[in-house]
């Protein structure tokens, strides 16, 4: 059975939508088609603090990406009904309240925060009203081609036998959005039982599976490699990323993409030359000559 499913949602196409006109994180034509409907001065916010805001694979994570991108992008709550909370929150911290729970490593940034969301909900509706609809549209027609393309592979089955674990969820859900192209993708905004990653829609259906497939491996590793190192640092990235592309190739015959991360993928390849390795075997030789 497969286990990847898709999804659109509109708030989550709001966040990254917002950020593509502000050039925050995304350069594209998307993002230039929209800009001309936005004050300047807003889109000066998000750009002011990019790199709060983003996250690029094995170099950097925004201090505010998970607070302002990642738990809103959910989708649990509205976009505005978020936003317009943490304006509340804000302005209950800047009056001196004390509140449980809150990070204190975020309080420094409240004003910021309280400004970039005063942004999202004042530009919410607009969105709703006058783009979703288009975009929605556009992902509603990618869905079925690369969900067919799952679905006769019997990829997620294969990656389960080779791994040797299962998924620990029911399904993984990617959350398709049409804003990202050319920025950061396979977005992991949710790790608990419903296990959401964002991708864009630009890549055709066969490059969709090698790209959406890699990151679905990479939920497997997160639980055959529990015991390990492996993603506590950015310093292992590298290492688990390789380790997706070589299982990826051992189910779709070559690999796509993460160029950079071939040469730890060929590495694993040798270490399985004279006898097979289970995945914390293979982990641990990568550790042991590229981390050392």
């Amino acid at each position: 059975m497969n286990k990847i499913r898709f999804t659109a949602n509109k708030d989550t196409n709001y966040i990254f939508h917002m950020l593509s006109v502000a050039k925050c994180g995304y350069d594209n034509a998307y993002g230039l088609n929209f800009r001309g409907l936005y004050p300047y001065k807003d889109l000066a916010v998000f750009k002011d603090n990019e790199r709060l805001l983003t996250v690029r694979g094995g170099e950097h994570c925004g201090i505010l990406y998970g607070l302002m991108v990642c738990q809103p992008a959910c989708a649990k709550v509205s976009a505005k009904e978020y936003y317009n909370n943490l304006i509340k929150l804000g302005n209950l911290i800047k009056s001196g309240n004390h509140i449980d729970g809150v990070d204190e490593a975020l309080i420094p940034y409240t004003d910021i925060i309280i400004s970039i969301s005063e942004i999202m909900v004042r530009h919410y509706d607009s969105y709703i009203e006058n783009i979703w609809e288009s975009e929605k549209e556009k992902i509603e027609n990618y869905i079925p081609q690369v969900l067919d393309l799952f679905e006769t592979s019997n990829f997620t089955e294969k990656a389960e036998e080779l791994v040797g674990c299962k998924l620990h969820s029911d399904y993984f859900t990617a959350t398709l959005v049409t804003s990202v192209y050319g920025g950061a993708e396979a977005i992991d905004i949710s790790r608990e039982n419903d296990l959401l990653d964002v991708f864009g829609i630009e890549r055709n259906y066969l490059d969709a599976i090698y790209f959406i497939g890699h990151e679905f491996i990479i939920y497997l590793l997160l639980n055959a490699l529990n015991d390990e190192n492996a993603f506590k640092c950015l310093e292992t990235w590298s290492l688990t990323e390789g380790l997706a592309e070589f299982y990826l190739k051992k189910i779709m015959g070559d690999t796509r993409f993460f160029n950079s991360e071939q040469k730890y993928a060929e590495f694993y390849e040798n270490c399985e030359k004279t006898e097979p390795l289970s995945v914390a075997e293979l982990y641990k030789s990568a550790c042991k000559k590229y981390l050392v």
